[in-house]
């Protein structure tokens, strides 16, 4: 955007090259007609400069005009100039107003007492010199106004005229005196219109060579950055598989070191939930019932927060091939799985939702990590959970093969079929995973590289509207203790 010029256009552009009279009568002029700050719009600024310089001049003139008519009557004030005093005063206020920033109000307020003071002293004083005047207030309205306006007032002027014409008998004879203070007013009038507009040509011509300087600058700088880009360009290829290098090494980094953060992060955030847990139970004090709430609020926050974390440092650490396996025989199957349905149960406490079990007891002890297993059933029975407003939740366990499979039925949206492979993915989650869970879609994809990690699959069969059905095959043998991405 090209920056507007705030020259006054009333006032010739002078060089302060000495402090002379002269600059300093100018400079006074700028300062009485500045505009507002308030005024934004340039067109605006200008109108209220001129108004500024319209007023101004017609109060001076109006109080040589009274001056010469006092001494014209040998010292003695002549009833027009006590009508004109208090006009010359409204002039003033007009004035003041302008500058304050109420350009509209104190235009319109201008034209109508110019107006009223033309048609008034005609009408009062029975003489035509006033109607003189008319061609000059009509070139206010052409100033200050817009067309439509402009043309409505002439009307109006035109019409005033008629019914004066009609109504009234006026003198025709315009003594000399008459004829030197409409010479005196009007050619003031058009001194100051000229200086506008040659103020105004000026300012224009200095937007437009600013526009031209900064159109030449913006073309010398459009071409120092097409030669610039064209030069990154040709590093940008060397550039590109260092760059690489460095990203895959930086990744490594920044898994060893989110990695190695875990006890960081884990046991301050540990130590906060155990303190709020001591003060809800009244360890430290007595509390009231308003505090055991925000206390158990403040602690299910803190427990989801570590639960977060426990996810970004697992996934972390998977692609890092930093996380092993904890294998232990004896895995009681169908013991644990009673134990993780019962938890889910308190989940679906406030929905209309049945939990049903389908689990076989009599499985056989299984060597796996207990935990892990646990954290894989848990996030299947969760995501259930979350997704299922009504109808029924089913947990499954049986003997197959060599192996204990394991399924979570429920009756809730569903997965679209190319959705179906994309939430393995981490960070992903479909739109209904969005707008009924939120989280951060890293459940899956940790508990498919755990369950894989002990020689197992993850995998969903789901129908949009019927519902989803996770399975995982466990072997009843580990075969490795190392969890890949």
């Amino acid at each position: 955007m090209i920056e507007q010029s705030h020259v006054n256009p009333l006032v010739p552009v002078h060089q302060p090259s000495s402090k002379s009279i002269g600059d300093r009568v100018i400079a006074f002029f700028v300062y009485l007609t500045r505009p507002n700050a308030s005024l934004t719009q340039m067109e605006q600024r200008r109108q209220s400069r001129l108004l500024a310089a319209l007023t101004l001049t017609l109060a001076f003139t109006s109080s040589i005009v009274a001056v010469l008519l006092t001494a014209r009557a040998g010292g003695q004030i002549p009833t027009i100039v006590k009508s004109l005093v208090p006009g010359i005063l409204l002039t003033m206020v007009l004035y003041f107003l302008n500058r304050s920033g109420r350009y509209r109000l104190s235009a319109g307020l201008f034209l109508a007492q110019t107006f009223v003071t033309i048609y008034g002293s005609a009408v009062a004083t029975q003489e035509p010199t006033w109607l003189l005047f008319t061609t000059m207030w009509f070139i206010f309205a052409a100033l200050l106004t817009p067309a439509t306006i402009t043309f409505v007032l002439f009307g109006l002027s035109l019409a005033t005229q008629i019914v004066l014409s009609v109504t009234t008998s006026m003198t025709t004879i315009m003594s000399p005196f008459g004829t030197s203070m409409v010479f005196l007013t009007t050619s003031s009038m058009i001194l100051v219109f000229m200086a506008y507009r040659t103020g105004l040509e000026r300012e224009r011509q200095q937007e437009l060579q600013t526009a031209n300087k900064r159109l030449t600058e913006s073309e010398a700088l459009l071409e120092k950055r097409v030669q610039e880009r064209t030069h990154e360009l040709s590093v940008a290829k060397e550039q590109a598989e260092a760059a690489r290098l460095h990203a895959e090494e930086a990744d490594r980094v920044k898994s060893q070191f989110l990695s190695s953060m875990s006890h960081e992060l884990r046991t301050p955030l540990n130590a906060i939930l155990t303190f709020n847990e001591l003060m809800a139970m009244g360890t430290f004090g007595e509390v009231n019932e308003e505090q055991v709430d925000y206390l158990q609020k403040s602690l299910n926050s803190g427990r989801h927060l570590l639960s977060l974390i426990n996810d970004v440092l697992d996934i972390t650490k998977i692609h890092a091939g930093m996380m092993k396996l904890f294998l232990e025989d004896g895995f009681d199957a169908g013991w644990e799985f009673e134990a993780i349905a019962s938890s889910a149960e308190k989940m679906l406490m406030g929905k209309s939702v049945q939990l049903v079990r389908d689990i076989d007891h009599d499985l056989p002890p299984i060597r796996c990590d207990k935990r892990r297993v646990r954290q894989v059933m848990m996030n299947l029975l969760s995501n259930a959970v979350k997704f299922t407003e009504e109808g029924t939740i089913t947990i499954s366990a049986k003997l197959r093969h060599n192996e204990i499979l394991l399924a979570v039925s429920d009756t809730g949206p569903g997965i679209a079929k190319e959705q179906q492979d994309i939430i393995f993915e981490p960070f992903v989650q479909t739109e209904t995973g969005i707008t009924h869970a939120g989280g951060t879609g890293l459940g899956l994809p940790i508990s498919r590289s755990l369950v894989m990690a002990h020689g197992g699959q993850l995998w969903v069969d789901s129908t949009p509207g019927e519902g989803a059905t996770f399975y995982v095959s466990l072997p009843l043998q580990a075969k490795s203790d190392s969890v890949q991405g």
